[in-house]
C-alpha cells in the first residue's frame, strides 16, 4: 500500500518541523513538505501529489479556510484537515461550509492526529471531540448543498451511525450484533467509544445527542 503523503502549511516554523518530525516516524506517512502559508500550499499542490494537507487556520496571504476552498479547484484529490487552536463557532461554520474534511486542535495529542489522518486519507470525515461538542451547541446553519446534517461532517463512522441507530431502539448488545453480524463485545466495545466520543454517560445521552443531530428521529 502506498504511504499517504502529506503536506503541512503552519506559519510557525518551528511547528511545521515539529508536526514533520512527528509524523514522519509513523508507518504508512510521508511528508512531502512543510510551507509557510495557503498560496504557498495551493502552489505545492499544484506540482506535486499531495493526499492530505496539514493547515493551520490563521496563515498569512491565505488563511486555511480560503487554501481549502481554492484547492478544492486546483488539486481536487488533496484532503484538508484544519490543525487549530481556534474553537471558535464561526471558524468552524465556515470549514464545514468549504468541506473541509478534519478539523483537529492543536492540543490534540499524538494518537487522535495519527487516527485523523488515517481515517481522511480513508474518504471519512474527523472532528476532534471538543468540535463535536461545540457543533452539538451550533443552530444548523445553510451550506451551500442545504442544511448540514450530522451524516454531512461525520464526527462518528458510518458503523457507529449504525449502532447509535439501534441502540435508540432499545436494543440489547446481543440484538444489535445479531442484526450486525458482529460479536456482542464488538458492540459493547463501540458503545463505550460512541459514550466517550460524544460526551455521554448512558444510552439516553445518546438517543439525546442523535435526536438534536439528526442522526435518529
Amino acid at each position: 500500500m502506498e504511504a499517504t503523503r502529506i503536506l503541512i502549511a503552519d506559519d510557525h516554523h518551528l511547528v511545521a518541523e515539529s508536526l514533520s518530525m512527528l509524523l514522519g516516524t509513523v508507518d504508512g506517512f510521508e511528508i512531502v513538505g512543510t510551507v509557510n502559508n495557503g498560496w504557498q500550499a495551493l502552489s505545492f499542490a499544484e506540482k506535486n501529489t499531495v493526499d492530505i494537507v496539514l493547515a493551520d487556520y490563521h496563515m498569512p496571504l491565505l488563511n486555511g479556510i480560503e487554501m481549502t476552498m481554492r484547492m478544492k479547484d486546483t488539486s481536487p484529490k488533496t484532503r484538508s484537515i484544519m490543525l487549530t487552536m481556534s474553537e471558535e463557532a464561526q471558524h468552524i461554520k465556515e470549514a464545514l461550509k468549504v468541506g473541509i474534511y478534519g478539523y483537529v486542535m492543536k492540543s490534540a495529542e499524538k494518537p487522535e492526529l495519527i487516527n485523523a489522518i488515517r481515517t481522511v486519507a480513508n474518504g471519512e470525515k474527523y472532528f476532534s471531540e471538543r468540535i463535536v461538542k461545540k457543533l452539538a451547541e451550533i443552530p444548523e446553519f445553510e451550506s451551500p448543498n442545504g442544511k448540514t446534517r450530522v451524516e454531512d461532517i461525520n464526527p462518528l463512522t458510518k458503523r457507529e451511525i449504525e449502532i447509535l441507530k439501534l441502540i435508540t431502539e432499545d436494543l440489547s448488545n446481543i440484538e444489535i450484533g445479531d442484526r450486525l453480524h458482529i460479536s456482542s463485545t464488538t458492540v459493547e466495545t463501540h458503545r463505550r467509544n460512541l459514550m466517550k466520543k460524544l460526551g455521554v454517560n448512558s444510552a439516553i445521552g445518546l438517543m439525546r445527542w442523535g435526536l438534536r443531530n439528526g442522526v435518529v428521529e
